[in-house]
């Protein structure tokens, strides 16, 4: 089992050798399309010397603003010479462009973590954390965006990252989250994925006009939408 998994290290590292980062701008890298993941277990993060890279630019570009921080800087947060982090991102839009997929990991694997702690039959629970993990995404707890956000609208890019975001996570939903509910509740709206487009894109809105509007109203904005079935399930009934 550790070799499989010091192998799937190697791999993803290798990806950020071959992957030709730095042919999008940053504003191609927010709105691209990637494939959709075969399963939950799957994870997209950059690892070892790549990841390290990936993490330093983005405590620099949160602390410093993404223009004002160089790719010397970062190579001396990351503790790796300015020839490895161009080895591994070809130039400053390459370095960019892993930042913003990292950032997109960041909130499909926050709606992974919330589905594997997920109660069986428990719906309205689990509507409950899933708001939760969505406000704990982008704003802390006094309702402050979190610095991802400034980041994006630095580099005017946060209209088109929303879009990949919500696409992304949307897949997650209804290609595998979605078919679990249906196992055991009827599936009552049509077009699954975009409903699910539009109850995320709805949420950011909401929560971008009042920070404060309490999760039992969004909570409620969801199970409308989406017409989900609240009635708690029996152990009896797995």
């Amino acid at each position: 089992m550790k070799d499989i998994f010091q192998g799937r290290k190697r791999g993803l590292q290798g990806m950020a050798g071959t992957r030709d980062y730095g042919k999008m701008t940053p504003l191609q890298a927010a709105g691209c399309v990637r494939k959709k993941r075969r399963d939950l277990k799957e994870s997209r993060r950059l690892t070892d010397t790549p990841g390290a890279i990936v993490a330093a630019a983005r405590k620099l570009f949160e602390a410093r603003g993404a223009q004002a921080t160089s790719i010397a800087a970062i190579a001396r947060e990351a503790n790796v010479t300015r020839e490895l982090v161009y080895y591994h991102f070809t130039n400053r839009n390459g370095l960019i462009e892993a930042v913003i997929d990292d950032y997109v990991e960041d909130l499909v694997e926050s709606v992974i973590v919330w589905n594997e702690a997920r109660v069986f039959g428990d719906t309205p629970g689990s509507l409950k954390k899933c708001i939760q993990t969505f406000r704990h995404s982008l704003y802390d707890s006094a309702g402050r965006p979190r610095p991802v956000i400034a980041v994006l609208e630095e580099l005017g890019v946060r209209d088109a990252f929303d879009v990949r975001a919500t696409r992304e996570t949307a897949d997650c939903l209804a290609n595998h989250i979605a078919r679990e509910y249906a196992a055991y509740h009827r599936i009552e709206i049509e077009l699954v994925h975009e409903m699910f487009c539009v109850a995320i894109f709805g949420l950011v809105g909401l929560v971008k006009m009042n920070p404060q509007m309490e999760d039992d109203v969004l909570m409620k904005v969801i199970e409308q939408t989406l017409r989900l079935d609240m009635v708690p399930i029996g152990k009896g009934e797995e």
